[in-house]
């Protein structure tokens, strides 16, 4: 069973972060999700969109300054369903967003960002009911500082693994209390497919407990990962 896009992210919607982790981590993808040292704005959020990436860097002066990108080239990449995933390029000074954008951004279909930069307006954001999880919060405004350079590029943000996360337009993003991990497309039927299995697995070792049984007995009855297999990111 695969079905369309817009199917596979209604199934992963229904998932738990920790489930898709242990079948990516099973499947072979151990650096699939973001480093905990990235907080979301309001807590317990959680979403299931598709990547739209995007990257800037810090402004440079002289004849050789990269030019910045046009200001509607983000609203213009945005999709229903679409997560903004912001790569800042190691940027801490100020804020890369505020509200007007994410209000901009929402409008046009975005309903979560994620970046490893500041953001600010963070009370204005949290009452759109638009998630973020960022690096941090501030009230410096990151224009003056920081500029979009890239939009609908490969990024990376920093991992778990302690390594970056490679993310490209089109994965999949799923996030909760827990934290964020990232299905990449290729593969993303296999995972979810998975992850599904796992559930219901999961399911069963509820019941077993709850029934009486101890952990040990419940485990052996109802194998977690038998059903995991390795996969290429690639798809190929």
């Amino acid at each position: 069973m695969t079905g369309t896009a817009e199917d596979l992210l209604a199934r992963l919607a229904k998932l738990e972060t920790g489930q898709v982790s242990d079948v990516l981590d099973e499947a072979g993808l151990a650096n699939h999700a973001l480093s905990s040292d990235l907080v979301p704005l309001a807590a317990g959020s959680r979403f299931a969109g598709i990547a739209v990436c995007a990257r800037g860097e810090a402004k440079t002066g002289g004849a050789h300054a990269r030019p910045a990108m046009p200001g509607s080239a983000l609203e213009k990449a945005m999709r229903p369903g679409g997560v903004l995933v912001i790569d800042s390029g190691g940027f801490k000074r100020g804020a890369l967003l505020g509200g007007f954008v994410a209000y901009s951004l929402q409008r046009e279909g975005c309903i979560a960002i994620v970046t490893d930069g500041p953001v600010r307006d963070a009370d204005e954001i949290r009452g759109l009911g638009l998630p973020v999880v960022s690096g941090g919060v501030t009230p410096v405004n990151g224009s003056r500082r920081w500029q979009w350079t890239d939009v609908d590029v490969p990024v990376t943000l920093p991992g778990q693994e302690g390594r970056p996360l490679a993310i490209a337009p089109g994965d999949y993003i799923l996030a909760d209390g827990d934290g964020v991990v990232v299905v990449p497309a290729a593969v993303a039927a296999t995972i979810v497919e998975g992850a599904e299995e796992l559930a219901r697995i999961e399911g069963r070792i509820g019941e077993g407990l709850r029934g009486g049984g101890t952990r040990a007995e419940v485990f052996k009855r109802n194998p977690r990962f038998d059903h995991v297999r390795p996969v290429d990111p690639t798809g190929s």
